[in-house]
């Protein structure tokens, strides 16, 4: 059992960040291998809608996404943990996000096994405001992506008001959460 992790956040030890690191901990501790993967350190180009993937499965560009899509492939759980800017996933986030029509092509195109099943994904945001609708953008986002990479989202741990940078960690309850989260994820 292998759990992915995604960090979203280009700020390191930020509060989704924290968060994700928790529910890692929690599926490792629930028995299962984990790996996190930050997407501000990968080396990537932003799609181009050029339509190639579209043929092979493949992306046009040869950069740090293409061994990222063979382990969203091989991983049996992914959590995805976002900070909201703007009511939407970071730049980072979208950007990995939208190189993921090669994944929508190797599902819907290829019938590619490794990503026509329904795998658990999970969400973690963590937004600075506490509007009503904060997270409505995100958690499509994301619900739609997994649906192309072969997930299906299983549970969403989202949280309000958290502004400074690692201020959720004065808050157990959503340390607690997160790690039930990953313990759930490793299932």
């Amino acid at each position: 059992m292998l759990v992915l992790g995604f960090a979203g956040s280009p700020r390191r030890g930020g509060n989704s960040e924290t968060l994700l690191d928790e529910a890692l901990a929690g599926a490792k501790e629930a028995g299962a291998d984990v790996e996190k993967v930050v997407l501000s350190e990968l080396d990537f180009t932003p799609c181009i809608s050029c339509g190639a993937c579209e043929e092979s499965g493949d992306c046009v560009f040869d950069d740090d996404m293409q061994a990222l899509y063979d382990k969203i492939g091989a991983a049996d759980a992914l959590i995805f943990a976002s900070p909201i800017y703007f009511y939407a996933v970071s730049a980072w986030a979208k950007g990995a996000i939208d190189r993921g029509q090669a994944l929508w092509a190797r599902k819907y195109v290829l019938k590619d096994e490794r990503y026509t099943a329904k795998k658990n994904g999970y969400f973690i945001g963590v937004g600075a405001t506490k509007g009503a609708k904060l997270f409505d953008g995100a958690e499509l986002t994301v619900k739609y992506y997994y649906d192309a990479a072969g997930f299906e989202l299983a549970e969403s741990l989202l949280v309000r008001g958290m502004d400074e940078k690692g201020v959720v960690k004065d808050s157990p309850e959503y340390l607690h959460q997160a790690r039930a989260l990953g313990a759930q994820a490793a299932k």
